[in-house]
């Protein structure tokens, strides 16, 4: 396997056992990478809002397999098979300090949060799960990705390849 990998339709920080976004993540060496795409609890609030009590949770139910089993299409472009690390990680990191610069005129309730870059030094309590679920802690904030059972092999292969676990 070649660094980065991108896995798409990741689902992103747990409050209260329900995923909050969902995104791409990208493994690169010594780096993890997370650019949200879809706000998952705003699509719950607005699929219920006008519908009658009785049928919310039957709408409920639908939104969850939509949102577990439809991947979103990235908007971000970062994305090319066989580029270099060096340059997947500098096109991210312009890509991140121009929402950084777009978003300063927005509410914080207008968008998605800004992406994540974690570097390897500030990860500490990094757990792989049976069933496909990251965790780990850094830049004071618990880290929660649900990556799911069929792609983990492929997630700890990337982990061991950047260097961020021990096999």
């Amino acid at each position: 396997m070649s660094l980065p990998i991108k896995l798409s339709g990741v689902h992103y920080y747990r409050i209260a056992g329900r995923y909050i976004f969902a995104g791409d993540l990208f493994i690169a060496h010594g780096t993890i990478y997370f650019f949200p795409e879809v706000d998952l609890a705003e699509q719950r609030e607005r699929s219920t809002r006008h519908v009658p009590y009785k049928l919310s949770l039957l709408v409920l139910v639908m939104v969850y397999l939509v949102q577990n089993f439809k991947s979103h299409v990235s908007r971000n472009g970062l994305w090319e098979e066989g580029r270099p690390v060096e340059k997947f990680q500098k096109k991210a990191d312009a890509y991140i300090e121009a929402l950084k610069e777009e978003r300063r005129q927005k509410g914080f309730s207008e968008t998605l949060p800004l992406p994540t870059r974690v570097n390897a030094d500030e990860i500490s309590n990094l757990k792989l799960g049976l069933t496909g679920k990251l965790s780990f802690l850094a830049q004071s904030d618990n880290h929660d990705f649900n990556i799911g059972l069929r792609r983990k092999k492929r997630l700890r292969d990337a982990l061991w390849e950047a260097g961020l676990i021990k096999l």
